[in-house]
């Protein structure tokens, strides 16, 4: 009697370790926007969300801002989404940059490239596989293990996607280049997988 129960704990923690949750998800990116990357008069003033003014930019720079979440300006300083722009620039705060250097997730976690992705429809905190980024050469020259973790939501977007954080425009073209085709919709499993 009692192995019947210890091989039924032993199939539902199986089943629980990795359980597909969804496949044709679509897989998109984000990254940092750089101020840097941007040109055109500084027409548009980013403030806090109590509308503190933080910088004076260009109006390609603040949409980038506000569709990525994270950015860094010209002068070194990190902001990042802080509450809904309600179309405009009056959504940021500044952030530290040694402690977020990729930016601040949904509960105030760490993000951090190659492992974080943002999700919609899936738990903060939930470890995914995703089957088609396994074994996939990131720019950072790590080997994917294919392991992510739901560490954000995404506003721009709505259920059944997820939004890989790369770091960089200049990795994310680098992937989109190498593997576009095969992670534009991926398969997504829930796993109890340990990001690097």
């Amino acid at each position: 009697m009692i192995s019947k129960f210890i091989l039924f704990g032993i199939l539902c923690l199986a089943l629980f370790q990795t359980s597909v949750l969804a496949k044709s998800v679509k897989m998109t990116y984000y990254w940092i926007a750089q101020e840097s990357d941007h040109s055109g008069s500084k027409s548009v003033t980013i403030k806090t969300c109590s509308g503190k003014r933080i910088a004076k930019v260009s109006r390609s720079f603040a949409k980038a801002a506000r569709m990525e979440g994270t950015a860094r300006l010209n002068s070194g300083k990190v902001i990042n989404l802080d509450c809904d722009c309600h179309g405009g620039y009056s959504c940021f705060t500044t952030i530290n940059q040694r402690r977020y250097p990729y930016g601040i997730g949904a509960k105030d976690n760490v993000l951090k490239p190659y492992v974080s992705v943002s999700a919609n429809d899936i738990p903060i905190g939930t470890t995914l596989m995703v089957k088609q980024l396994k074994g996939l050469k990131m720019p950072n020259g790590h080997t994917h293990s294919g392991c992510v973790r739901v560490d954000d939501n995404g506003w721009s977007f709505g259920k059944n996607q997820i939004d890989f954080l790369v770091g960089s425009k200049k990795h994310y073209n680098q992937i989109d280049r190498k593997y576009s085709k095969r992670l534009d919709k991926v398969t997504i499993a829930r796993s109890s997988c340990h990001p690097n």
